[in-house]
């Protein structure tokens, strides 16, 4: 399952990163185009909106890093795995995506400043400029070529008597450039004479535009920019003349698109002082959302890269514990499925070669335990076979101290079967012993109760001046008390002469756990170093008489309470036991001492 919610986690983080990519793309487009408007036309429109865009896109993938940030803070101070290369992984994507954008940036801000330095230098702008007052002079001068001929008589001289269209118009061409119609109405709006181009003929025209006075209006008829001269005329009866030129084809668009040029022109013209600036701005607020979003990326990859390597390290700790039955589920096409493939293989061979191993161990300890109970059954079995033949020939013989005989073989048997019972009962006991009941107590009070029983042999001393009063530590009062007897006991059979036993209590520290370390030392003969470890094995033991079960039920009740036990000694020199016993309280935290 938490398989499953990870890879919808990542197709998710997949699918938001490459939107955001997608919205990084469109904005930088839109904002571009945006920018080479005139100040004007910035105020209104799309710009505002994608200024406050420009500016909360990037917030939000701040806010998105932060949350990672901290995370990654928290992971590092709690000492999770990879947590620092995670770290170094974000770091090494943000510089790399600085040393890509810097040098792009500056080549960037030079071209576009050389570019625009060179268009200055062309007098692309003087040239623009003097093409728009060329065009408008040329406009400014063909009107004012029709009110010249309104003002200066030539209408009503070519209008007066009977005048003919032919007439009219090879008069006119004398004086305009273009004429392409003359139409003359009367005062009521009637039509007097037209000459020229059929397609400039006004069918029915307003008395109102008539009767308005001498003016000039430019018009589009039949698809074309013209000029159009309205004038009245003082010939008998008196007339309105209505004279038509002929603007050059593209006239209109040539002097707008002139005008929007020479107002770009004059944009980038107050732009030019600080052109390097605005456009380095601009490519920082176009970089800050890919940084931050190479950010982010960093974030997902090397949280999708150290997935299976912390599964990999919990695997490992939980087959160290002793849990063979882990395994891992390796994603597909992922580059270290082969590395989870062999890990999982690895689990499986170590789990077989364990119940190998523990299934040969097994039946060597029966073995051992079976030849070792033989031996320590076979002991006192002689001796009774022995006596129940010497009673038997007493008998056959009719010997006369039979009674006597009687009464020491007898005592013999039983003696020899008390001792076989009590190896039996020994064997039973380190067999089903139990498993500890952990509870907090006083460490010197159990140590003096479980001492109290050499109170009376003068041989034994026990020493617990090492123990402070009020250490406390989690153990199972019985087991504990059955170590330090075992313990006492031994250094006390070591040897015919007096022995003192020191006791120590400290507490020490492996990793992050915290123990309670309990130093037995005897002044006592020492181990033969020959034993080493082997005295914590059932039926090794150095006395005449024992059954060995000593120091391994010590060793059984040490491990059951998930500490260690170890020894030091020296022939003559005395031996040290050390005991490690997890300092645990009832809810699982570390007690204090």
């Amino acid at each position: 399952m938490k398989s499953i919610r990870s890879a919808s986690a990542s197709f998710t983080t997949v699918v938001s990163l490459g939107v955001l990519y997608v919205l990084v793309v469109i904005f930088a487009v839109v904002i571009s185009k945006e920018l080479i408007l005139s100040p004007e036309e910035m105020q209104g429109g799309l710009f505002p909106l994608f200024v406050g865009l420009g500016i909360l896109f990037p917030l939000v993938l701040m806010g998105f890093i932060l949350v990672n940030v901290l995370r990654l803070v928290r992971e590092f101070r709690r000492g999770l795995p990879g947590s620092a290369f995670k770290g170094r992984l974000s770091l090494f994507f943000t510089v790399v995506v600085l040393l890509a954008a810097v040098p792009q940036g500056v080549v960037s801000v030079t071209f576009l400043s050389s570019a625009l330095e060179l268009v200055f230098s062309t007098g692309a702008a003087d040239a623009i400029a003097r093409g728009l007052d060329i065009t408008l002079s040329y406009y400014d001068r063909e009107v004012s070529d029709l009110e010249r001929v309104a003002r200066d008589g030539t209408l009503e001289r070519i209008l007066q008597g009977n005048p003919t269209p032919q007439g009219v118009d090879a008069a006119l061409r004398e004086r305009l450039y273009r004429p392409e119609a003359v139409q003359v109405f009367l005062r009521d709006g009637s039509e007097r004479l037209f000459s020229g181009d059929p397609r400039f003929r006004q069918e029915e025209p307003l008395l109102a535009d008539l009767l308005s006075g001498t003016r000039v209006t430019r018009l589009t008829v039949a698809q074309m920019p013209v000029l159009r001269l309205t004038a009245p005329v003082a010939t008998v009866p008196p007339t309105i003349a209505m004279v038509t030129t002929r603007l050059p084809e593209g006239f209109e668009d040539t002097a707008r698109a002139l005008t929007e040029a020479r107002s770009t022109v004059a944009w980038f013209e107050q732009l030019r002082p600080t052109f390097i600036l605005t456009v380095g701005l601009v490519y920082g607020v176009f970089m800050a959302p890919i940084l931050l979003l190479a950010v982010l990326i960093s974030f997902f990859l090397s949280e999708r890269i150290m997935q299976p390597i912390e599964s990999l390290e919990e695997a490992t700790n939980r087959v160290a514990q002793g849990d063979y039955s882990v395994r891992i589920l390796a994603r597909p096409n992922d580059d270290l499925g082969l590395l989870v493939i062999s890990f999982n293989n690895m689990v499986n061979e170590l789990d077989r070669a364990r119940r190998r191993m523990m299934q040969a161990e097994k039946v060597q300890a029966w073995q051992e335990i079976a030849q070792r109970l033989a031996h320590e059954v076979k002991n006192p079995l002689t001796p009774i076979r022995l006596a129940a033949e010497r009673l038997r020939r007493r008998y056959h013989s009719e010997a006369e101290d039979f009674p006597a005989v009687l009464d020491r073989t007898v005592e013999t048997i039983v003696r020899e079967v008390e001792e076989l019972t009590t190896l039996l009962d020994e064997f039973r006991a380190f067999a089903r012993m139990p498993q500890p009941m952990k509870e907090e107590v006083e460490l010197r009070r159990e140590i003096a109760a479980a001492a109290a029983v050499f109170a009376e042999d003068p041989r034994v001393t026990v020493d617990l001046g090492g123990i402070d009063p009020n250490f406390h530590a989690q153990v199972d009062r019985n087991g504990f008390r059955r170590i330090l007897l075992n313990l006492i006991t031994n250094a006390a059979e070591a040897t015919t002469d007096a022995v003192c036993v020191r006791l120590y209590a400290d507490v020490i520290r492996k990793n992050t756990e915290r123990y309670c370390r309990l130093r037995l030392e005897d002044d006592g003969p020492g181990i033969p170093p020959e034993l080493g470890q082997k005295i914590f094995d059932p039926y090794v033991t150095t006395k005449v008489s024992g059954t060995g079960l000593g120091l391994a039920t010590v060793e059984r009740i040490v491990f059951d309470h998930g500490g260690t036990i170890v020894y030091e000694s020296a022939p003559g020199s005395g031996t040290t036991f050390i005991i490690d016993l997890p300092l645990r309280s009832a809810d699982g935290d570390s007690t204090d001492s």
